[in-house]
């Protein structure tokens, strides 16, 4: 069975009652990053530029793909968050178990119309603050 297969993605507004978002097709769950600093000394021999961490971390964003399901209640949720400015609660569940919660809010909505497929809604999350990893 694909590894990702059963994989669900839930919103909220308080992050204690979660409704699902219907049609997920894919799912990009993001890279988080920090900053560097270039330390290399101008008279360094290893030929390597050298770095140290610095600044802060960003968890990133996540972008996921949806069957369009205009009726469904999670996607719909979803419309209004855009709208709103404001930040929201969102949860991935992974097939074993495993649960990340963030809280952020969506940077973009988009959607596809192809002649001879589905049509598909795209939607990217900027996360605030650092998600919660549970693992199952």
């Amino acid at each position: 069975m694909a590894q990702g297969y059963k994989t669900k993605f839930y919103r909220s507004d308080n992050g204690s009652t979660y409704t699902q978002v219907a049609g997920l097709l894919d799912i990009d769950p993001g890279e988080e990053s920090r900053g560097s600093s270039d330390v290399t000394p101008i008279d360094g021999t290893s030929g390597y530029m050298e770095f140290e961490p610095v600044g802060l971390r960003d968890a990133g964003e996540v972008s996921l793909t949806l069957k369009w399901a205009p009726s469904d209640a999670g996607q719909t949720a979803l419309r209004a968050d855009f709208d709103a400015d404001e930040t929201f609660h969102y949860k991935i569940e992974y097939p074993e178990g495993t649960t990340v919660e963030m809280e952020g809010f969506i940077t973009g909505w988009g959607q596809a119309v192809p002649k001879d497929n589905q049509i598909t809604r795209t939607v990217k999350f900027k996360i605030s603050g650092k998600p919660t990893v549970t693992e199952a």
